[in-house]
């Protein structure tokens, strides 16, 4: 594409009214048109995984209230515009990855400055870095949502050898939802005769009609809510 040929960027300002999360803002423009901007570049924990209330929160202190620009060459299918946001000259998308709230979204930018900035946060093991194995949102939104911590923290170490096992054991890729076909025994799908299933929390033993049949991983005995029909 010529360089005469590309999008012209579009800008605005406006008061910040809302932040709905980590990577969504709504302005409040001088004609008092409301506009939803989603912060792009960047990838925010969702509010019901860990670390997106601090995520919100940490760009609610930044931004809530104050005047900023946004400047943006498209809008998603939600109708939201996919900006970048300005206060007094920062760049407010690239501060959430350099403050470690929110992940560089590599699958749709490759901005050398953001996968640098998430490299430190990274490295310093900033806001979600801090968390040994942060779920990135995209797997999280796909229901590859981390185990619990206190499934986690009773895991046998041997079921954890790589960060590629520990993936598909938490993530439970191996167990489409809907299918009722028992999960594998192998050495990553051991059988501890207990499952919990990872949507609800709840703890089956060998004898429930869930165990190993829900979306789910081997867990230990007290791990998890016992289920009622079993009593885990």
């Amino acid at each position: 594409m010529s360089a005469n040929s590309r999008p012209r960027q579009t800008q605005a300002t406006g008061k910040v009214i809302r932040v709905a999360d980590g990577d969504t803002i709504t302005i409040l423009d001088p004609s008092n048109t409301q506009l939803k901007i989603r912060l792009n570049k960047i990838d925010a924990p969702e509010k019901s995984q860990a670390f997106g209330q601090r995520s919100k929160q940490h760009l609610s202190d930044i931004v809530f209230g104050r005047s900023v620009t946004v400047t943006w060459d498209e809008t998603d299918r939600y109708g939201r515009i996919l900006g970048t946001v300005w206060l007094d000259g920062r760049d407010i998308n690239l501060q959430m990855v350099r403050d470690g709230l929110a992940w560089h979204y590599k699958r749709y930018d490759s901005t050398p400055a953001y996968a640098q900035a998430e490299a430190d946060a990274r490295a310093a093991r900033r806001g979600l870095w801090a968390d040994p194995d942060p779920t990135p949102p995209e797997q999280f939104r796909h229901g590859g949502g981390a185990a619990p911590r206190a499934a986690r923290a009773n895991t046998p170490s041997s079921f954890a050898a790589s960060s590629t096992t520990r993936e598909e054991y938490f993530a439970g890729r191996t167990m489409p939802v809907g299918k009722r076909t028992p999960a594998p025994i192998c050495d990553k799908w051991p059988d501890t005769g207990y499952w919990l299933s990872t949507n609800s929390n709840k703890r089956h033993n060998r004898k429930c009609e869930n165990y190993r049949k829900t979306r789910g991983y081997p867990c230990g005995k007290n791990d998890g809510t016992p289920c009622k029909i079993c009593g885990g």
